[in-house]
């Protein structure tokens, strides 16, 4: 075969439109022409549609995905794609993206990525979720997406550039003694204070994963520096203690409220006075406890920043929580940090990563640990089982975290596990239930069992934990063949999410959106993932 001829007649295929030729070869007409991609003037001898350049484009992209320049990643387009942190949707974007010279069909995409053109379009409309980590780095090496722009492998694909202006603080990296820590948090603050979010959800580095994240955590397990002569300043006073305390009791409060605007920023405004105050105290007991606040403070902007969808930003505070409760002399406050960390690696879909962190959280409190914190961390180890589907292994780790909880005693707990009571325990123990169920049917039954004792229980005043009960209840329902129900139930607790502004709770309909796209033919199927999906518009 003459794959020249081939080739050519491949790219007069794309060049439709072209004008009328004589039968020497020439245009029928002198008049210069503009090339409707780039709109540079077409060469007279040139008897395709496109000029010279964007012809050899079309040519590359026949084979596969052309060359890119930053100016096509930075497009909206690609922007609204990243912020939402799903490859289906960044496949999306991709294709219709309006810089292309010619279409960019799914099976032609498909070819490039070695899947069928079916597979890509169930995960474009986002029936089947990509969440293999092999994948995701398999989609973004084909395409040519650059390393910064990852959400999900810092270390997978590095950047061929150098480090953006703004980057923020590299909070694993940073050295383990108390003032190395208070500047850490500070510059972290301050950074994060000085870009918008609209920025951060754009521009934002991935989150780390595997080795690059758990290794160097490890470190909080050795004893701390010694802070003798850290500082000559005057110390922390117990009045400066006091007002502390009182800003951060105030500020906890707004971190079930949701991660954006105003509250956001007022507790990294915050976070940044208090590191910088700590960053020029000595040692000593004050000293201490102002670290345990910001342990706090960390804590909150990890909780409301993940709300926010910036899943980066929320892993920086969760670590840095995690070092200013080692500088504070509070373990077991870390490990509670290192749990929410497990969590955020659930969410992602590395349950791993997850149970590694939790791992390390259980074996640096195994002499000082509560019952509450140790049913707490064996709840999160029965999440990473329930993830992988490993039904024994969840069964022991629940009866576990069941026995602990019910060795409790009254005014043994520290206040900042109040939060997790039977209802959570029961809430928890149910939703893992429920993803052990889409491995094991049979756990559906009980899971339910679990979710309606907590909804008995549960606070009334908590509302957003009640609406994930209820988002969850509706989920097991799918899993047990019951789509109608589960409907039934989003329809009656949509009102209340709508009132939330809360990102995770958006997200966590959309999940169920996602599992409900198999019974889409029923008619309330569809009109409850069309009211989820106007909510998300909204």
């Amino acid at each position: 075969m003459d794959w020249g001829a081939h080739l050519s007649m491949l790219v007069r295929t794309l060049s439709d439109g072209s004008e009328p030729m004589e039968a020497n070869g020439r245009r029928a007409s002198s008049t210069r022409r503009a090339c409707p991609s780039c709109g540079a003037l077409i060469a007279a001898d040139n008897t395709d549609r496109l000029c010279h350049r964007c012809r050899r484009n079309a040519r590359t992209e026949l084979y596969g995905p052309p060359l890119l320049t930053d100016e096509f990643w930075d497009h909206p387009v690609m922007a609204a794609a990243f912020a939402q942190r799903d490859m289906g949707a960044l496949l999306a974007a991709y294709r219709h993206h309006p810089q292309h010279v010619s279409r960019i069909t799914q099976d032609r995409m498909a070819s490039w990525l070695g899947i069928s053109q079916a597979q890509l379009s169930r995960y474009e409309t986002g029936e089947n979720p990509i969440d293999r980590i092999d994948r995701l780095r398999h989609f973004a090496r084909a395409l040519g997406v650059p390393g910064d722009r990852l959400w999900f492998d810092r270390i997978g694909i590095p950047s061929q550039a150098g480090p953006e202006r703004g980057a923020p603080p590299d909070v694993l990296g940073a050295a383990w003694d108390a003032s190395s820590i208070a500047r850490s948090v500070e510059e972290t603050a301050r950074n994060d204070l000085a870009i918008s979010r609209r920025a951060a959800l754009s521009g934002a580095a991935a989150v780390a994963m595997g080795p690059a994240l758990v290794e160097p955590l490890q470190r909080w397990l050795h004893p701390l520096q010694p802070l003798s002569r850290w500082s000559s300043n005057a110390a922390i006073s117990e009045e400066e203690l006091a007002a502390l305390q009182h800003v951060a009791d105030g500020l906890r409060g707004w971190g079930g409220r949701g991660g954006y605007g105003l509250a956001r920023k007022a507790v990294l405004g915050q976070l940044e006075e208090l590191a910088e105050r700590l960053s020029r105290a000595p040692a000593g007991p004050t000293t201490e406890r102002a670290f345990f606040i910001g342990a706090e403070l960390s804590k909150v902007a990890a909780s409301m920043s993940w709300d926010a969808g910036m899943h980066d930003a929320a892993q920086r505070y969760y670590v840095l929580g995690v070092r200013m409760a080692k500088a504070g002399r509070n373990d077991p406050f870390a490990a509670l940090c290192l749990a929410a960390m497990a969590r955020q690696m659930f969410d992602l879909g590395r349950p791993e990563d997850g149970l590694e962190l939790v791992q390390l959280g259980q074996y640096g409190t195994r002499r000082n640990a509560t019952p509450t914190l140790q049913a707490l961390l064996l709840t999160r180890e029965a999440w990473a089982y329930a993830q992988l589907g490993k039904v024994r292994e969840f069964h022991r780790a629940v009866g576990q975290a069941q026995d602990c909880f019910a060795q409790r005693r009254s005014g043994g707990e520290p206040w900042w596990l109040d939060s997790f009571d039977e209802a959570e325990l029961e809430g928890v123990i149910g939703a893992r239930m429920r993803d052990l169920a889409v491995h094991d049917p049979a756990q559906a039954p009980q899971a339910e069992v679990h979710i309606r004792r907590a909804l008995r229980l549960r606070d009334p005043a908590r509302v957003r934990n009640r609406a994930f009960d209820v988002i969850s209840l509706a989920r097991t329902k799918m899993v047990a063949g019951q789509p109608e129900e589960a409907c039934a139930l989003i329809q009656e607790v949509l009102p209340t999410a709508a009132g939330l502004a809360s990102g995770r709770v958006v997200r966590k309909l959309q999940d169920f959106a996602k599992e409900a796209e198999r019974h889409r033919d029923l008619p309330l199927v569809r009109d409850t993932r069309e009211a989820i999906r106007g909510m998300r518009t909204a």
